[in-house]
């Protein structure tokens, strides 16, 4: 997205992580793994090392102590509804621009509804998915179909999941489109 980038990847990344931590997301395999990751780049905070150590006198994956560690080496400090806006645009930013196969959307080992399992799950994290809900059922019940073998013309010929396929990315394009503002307006709070 344009809008973001006068920001840097590490920016982007701060914000994302420091999302998920606010919305309780990360779990304490997550937070141990980051936290090594961290250290492996260089990031040190005293706090880090509570979390990786496997003295059992420091819970392992401590949140409180990830949220300091993160804190201290200038990660923003994020309110509730923007890390709404900024897990939500994680997710959708992945799919703003259309393959050329349109096949990775096909039911492999988990379907595209596994895939975006929180659209369908009653997430109150996200913001402003209306949209998606029909497009991700549509193509899913529709792939699930045709791999089971009923395919029907209109409903899940290849034209028609095709035509489904490069809806669900129009429709991450618009999402987008519309909340750039919003975006752009959380991104400048975090990093001004």
């Amino acid at each position: 997205m344009r809008a973001l980038s006068k920001y840097s990847p590490w920016q982007s990344e701060m914000a994302v992580t420091a999302s998920l931590l606010k919305l309780d997301l990360l779990s304490d395999k997550k937070i141990v793994e980051y936290t090594h990751y961290l250290l492996d780049n260089e990031y040190y905070d005293h706090e880090m090392l509570s979390i990786i150590d496997d003295d059992p006198i420091y819970p392992r994956g401590n949140k409180e102590a990830f949220q300091r560690a993160i804190f201290n080496l200038g990660f923003p400090d994020i309110n509730t509804e923007q890390a709404k806006w900024i897990y939500t645009y994680q997710i959708i930013n992945k799919h703003n621009v259309q393959p050329e196969n349109y096949n990775i959307l096909d039911n492999g080992e988990a379907g595209l509804y596994y895939k975006f399992e929180e659209f369908f799950s009653y997430d109150n994290n996200l913001q402003d998915v209306d949209g998606f809900t029909n497009s991700l059922y549509c193509i899913d019940e529709a792939v699930g179909d045709k791999y089971m073998g009923y395919v029907q013309r209109g409903y899940n010929d290849p034209k028609t999941l095709f035509a489904l396929k490069r809806d669900f990315f129009k429709i991450c394009h618009l999402w987008l489109s519309r909340n750039q503002p919003r975006i752009k307006s959380i991104f400048e709070a975090l990093y001004a």
